[in-house]
């Protein structure tokens, strides 16, 4: 009997979720100059990146997800002072359209509306550093 009690709880706690999708945000370090062996693991190469932003080396250097319910708002700390606030505007299976606002020391750097499809990635541009670029990646399911 306990065991179905909790299930039941489990199952019904999770059913609000069921509908939400999930939102992943990474901040990526691209530059064109191999990271030492000690951070190889940690680095890789993509051609349709390489093909895109011109660089040859990415590095993931945090990944943030969260659910996401149509017209809520999350605030996702990418670290290096950036925040990405995200607000799933409308969600018509397999598209979304969301709203980003990039943040960096609490200040607004970009916001842009897209329509993002179940599984793709929307790459926006950020600021270079040190010998090369930071670029967030946002993926939505």
């Amino acid at each position: 009997m306990k065991t179905w009690v909790l299930a039941a709880a489990t199952l019904l706690m999770a059913v609000p979720f069921a509908d939400a999708a999930q939102v992943t945000a990474r901040l990526i370090y691209a530059t064109n100059t191999p990271g030492p062996a000690s951070e190889k693991g940690a680095q890789t190469t993509d051609p349709r990146l390489t093909k895109a932003f011109g660089w040859r080396e990415f590095q993931v250097l945090s990944q943030t997800c969260s659910s996401l319910q149509e017209g809520e708002v999350r605030q996702l700390d990418l670290g290096r002072k950036f925040l990405l606030q995200v607000k799933l505007m409308k969600k018509t299976k397999p598209s979304y359209f969301i709203r980003c606002q990039l943040l960096q020391d609490e200040k607004e750097i970009l916001q842009t509306t897209v329509t993002m499809t179940s599984g793709s990635a929307y790459f926006i541009t950020g600021p270079a550093c040190e010998n090369g670029q930071l670029l967030i990646s946002v993926a939505i399911r």
